[in-house]
C-alpha cells in the first residue's frame, strides 16, 4: 500500500479524461435542483431520481422555497419513486425551509456563504451525511470539495493506495489540492470515477476492459506509475 499523492490524482484524472472527457455533471437547471437531487439520490438509482425531478418540475416544485411551502404529504407522493419517500420528504422540507428562512433563496446563500459556514449549516441537519453534504457543497454551492463516495474508496483500494477511510478529510484534501481547488475539475473527476464504477470497477469488477487495469492491484498486476 502507498500513500495517495497529488501526482497520483492528476495521473488518474488524465487517464479517465482520455476515455470520458467532460461529462458536465451534475445535470440540473439550477442549484436548487442539485440540492434536491442530492437528497433524493440517497439509497436509490439516478434513474429513479430523474423520475422524481420530472414530477416536481411538472408541479412547479423544483425550488427550495416552493418545497418549503408545500405539505410533506404532497411532496412524498411526488417523490415516491425515490424510495424512503416519507423520510426524504421530511429531510427536503427541513433543509429547504432552513435555506429560505436564513437566506431567502439558495442563490443568495451561494453568494454569501463561506465553506466553514456552509459545512456548519448543513451538517447540523438530520439526514445530511458526509457524502450528501459534499455533493451539495461542490455541485450546488460551487465550493471546492471532493465527494468521497463508496466508488472512490473502492477504486483507490484496488489501485493499491492506503485509503485511510477513517481520515477522509486527509484524502479529500489531496484531491482538492492536486486539482488546485478547481470546482469544474473536481466535479468532473468525481463523475468520471462514478462512470468507471458503473462500467468496470463494480463490486464484482470487469478488469479485462478497465483502462486502469495495468496499475491495479486487484487485477493481479504490479502497480506501474506511468
Amino acid at each position: 500500500m502507498k500513500e495517495l499523492g497529488a501526482t497520483d490524482v492528476r495521473q488518474l484524472e488524465a487517464a479517465l479524461f482520455r476515455k470520458y472527457g467532460d461529462l458536465k455533471w451534475w445535470p440540473a437547471e439550477s442549484a436548487d435542483e442539485v440540492l434536491i437531487g442530492a437528497i433524493l439520490t440517497q439509497n436509490t438509482s439516478w434513474r429513479n431520481v430523474e423520475t422524481c425531478i420530472a414530477s416536481l418540475r411538472i408541479n412547479g416544485m423544483l425550488s427550495c422555497c416552493s418545497i418549503s411551502e408545500s405539505g410533506r404529504e404532497k411532496l412524498a407522493v411526488l417523490i415516491r419513486s425515490s424510495g424512503f419517500y416519507n423520510q426524504k420528504a421530511e429531510r427536503l422540507t427541513t433543509v429547504c425551509g432552513k435555506v429560505c428562512e436564513d437566506y431567502g433563496t439558495l442563490e443568495l446563500m451561494t453568494r454569501r456563504i463561506t465553506m466553514e459556514k456552509a459545512r456548519e449549516f448543513f451538517s447540523g441537519i438530520k439526514g445530511i451525511g458526509r457524502e450528501t453534504l459534499s455533493s451539495i457543497l461542490l455541485y450546488a454551492l460551487h465550493l471546492p470539495v471532493f465527494v468521497m463516495d463508496k466508488y472512490t474508496w473502492r477504486m483507490l483500494g484496488r489501485l493499491g493506495f492506503e485509503t485511510g477511510e477513517k481520515r477522509p478529510d486527509h484524502v479529500e484534501s489531496v484531491f482538492v489540492s492536486a486539482l488546485g481547488g478547481d470546482v469544474n475539475r473536481l466535479r468532473n473527476l468525481h463523475a468520471m470515477i462514478v462512470n468507471l464504477a458503473k462500467d468496470n470497477c463494480k463490486s464484482k469488477p470487469i478488469c479485462e476492459t478497465c483502462l486502469l487495469r495495468d496499475n491495479c492491484d486487484y487485477a493481479g498486476r504490479e502497480i506501474i506509475v506511468p
